[in-house]
């Protein structure tokens, strides 16, 4: 999964702590593989998850941390949150055109 959030400029900091704030929580939650925060040289916050099962990834959507976020994102995004499912094609033979979790 990739949920991308682009902040209005003079929210970015506040959203950006948010998600410092919340994203620690979410690596706790059943079938957490992997929860990352990442920044893009847009000003887009990028998370970058995976779960064991959809239905983890599902489960997770109904959690107090993703209520967490939405409310306090709640009139500082300057777009809808963007959600991309998305599921690993394995390419080639080193290894390196797949994704694993550790």
């Amino acid at each position: 999964m990739v949920a991308i959030f682009t902040p209005k400029p003079e929210f970015y900091s506040d959203v950006r702590a948010l998600l410092f704030e919340v994203t620690p929580k979410v690596h706790d939650e059943p079938g957490c593989e992997f929860y990352t925060m990442n920044e893009d040289v847009q000003g887009r916050l990028v998370h970058i998850e995976a779960w064991t099962t959809k239905q983890h990834w599902l489960d997770h959507m109904q959690q107090q941390t993703v209520r967490d976020i939405l409310q306090g994102v709640d009139g500082k995004l300057s777009k809808d949150i963007e959600v991309f499912e998305l599921y690993n094609v394995p390419t080639g033979t080193s290894g390196k055109g797949t994704i694993t979790s550790t």
